[in-house]
Parts: structure tokens; sequence; C-alpha cells
């Protein structure tokens, strides 16, 4: 019946749900290929941008069920794809290290001890036959926690 669909067998990234240029690019593309020596680097963004959240917050609308969103799909601010896609760096550079070589590496790197949280945004994606795909972000119901 639809000859040309192909499904998508991709993860769903930011790169989906925002298509367009936006100032989440320009300040992910500041840092680069992450590495555990620019950490301190990404956590000052981290948390100039967790500042910003509080007065950009994203907001609940009622979505458009037939298209695929939420009955009440969450749209979050670029502060907060910022912070959650910092977030979701971090925490995977520090996951990368068993907690000795993290000890070595906060003293060579000069990494404060701290603890961040944010609200993970994860994206989904949702064919519609006839229609086409749609893109749609999610915020986690808990905050992420990451003790460095």
């Amino acid at each position: 019946m639809f000859a040309d669909y192909e499904p998508k067998i991709t993860p769903d990234t930011i790169e989906d749900y925002l298509r367009s240029p936006s100032k989440v690019y320009d300040i992910l593309g500041e840092i680069g290929e992450p590495h555990i020596s620019k950490l301190n680097e990404i956590l000052d963004l981290f948390h100039k941008y967790e500042k910003k959240v509080k007065k950009h917050v994203g907001k609940y609308e009622e979505g458009n069920v037939a298209i695929g969103a939420d009955q009440f799909q969450y749209y979050p601010s670029e502060e907060e794809l910022i912070v959650s896609e910092l977030g979701k760096m971090i925490l995977q550079l520090i996951e990368s290290y068993s907690k000795q070589q993290l000890k070595t590496l906060k003293l060579r790197y000069n990494f404060k001890s701290q603890q961040i949280r944010f609200y993970e945004m994860s994206f989904r994606h949702v064919d519609v036959m006839g229609s086409g795909r749609f893109f749609y972000a999610d915020k986690a119901a808990k905050e992420t926690i990451i003790e460095i």
C-alpha cells in the first residue's frame, strides 16, 4: 500500500528532533568530540545553561494524538535540550572509567567533586501512514543524578 515507506532503524536522537539550525547545535559544536580532558569545559557550560533553564522552561501542550503525539505533549526549551545533552555527555564520560581511574583523572585535570542533576530528554518517532514521520521529545519523570 505504501511502497516508498522505509522504517527508521536507527536510534532517535536530538538531530532527528531538531532539524533546523539551533543554538543547541552551536553550544554542542563548541565542545566537539567529547573527551575527559574537556570535562571542566562541559561542566561550565552545563552550569551556565542549568541557570538559564529556570527562566526558560519547556511546556506541555495539547498534543495531536492522530499524528502520534501524547495527549499532553512536552515541548522542551532549547536550554533544557542543551542541559540534557550536556548531562548525557557527562554521564557517558564518567561511566567510561572505573572509580579508581576517575579519581586519578580528577587529580590530573583538576575536576571538582560535585553532584549534577538534570532531566534527561529522550526522543521518539512515530510513522503515520499517509502523513509522514513525526519526532517528539519526552522529559524523564525523575532527575538523573551524577556524582563526579
